[in-house]
């Protein structure tokens, strides 16, 4: 990963878990993310050769204020997918989506519903 990742959300993928950045959604009765979701297997927790899924979502504002959203068909809707299969692919993923890994954080600091 670029020096520009922080050090704690780079162990943190790289350990399995989950990071997210929002973003801008396309209405103002909607909330957007991007989602990282770390594939590990026993072969990547010991080396950085890590794959990764990556979505741009958008969620109802109402269903993520009253706790409805568990996955598609509630409230949620994939705007753009991609896999990475190592760092550097994920890095041009989320260049090519337009996100700074300093705006990424843990999902569990947001509202991120799924």
């Amino acid at each position: 990963m670029t020096d520009s990742w922080p050090m704690a959300l780079r162990t943190a993928l790289r350990r399995g878990q989950l990071v997210v950045a929002e973003v801008p959604a396309s209405r103002p009765d909607r909330r957007a993310w991007i989602a990282i979701y770390p594939l590990q297997t026993p072969a990547a927790a010991a080396t950085t050769d890590q794959r990764f899924n990556l979505f741009h979502r958008e969620f109802e504002a109402s269903y993520i204020d009253n706790g409805w959203c568990v996955g598609p068909g509630d409230g949620m809707t994939d705007v753009q997918t991609a896999h990475a299969q190592d760092e550097v692919k994920l890095n041009q993923v989320l260049s090519a989506w337009g996100i700074d890994p300093s705006q990424l954080t843990y999902a569990h600091r947001t509202d991120y519903p799924v």
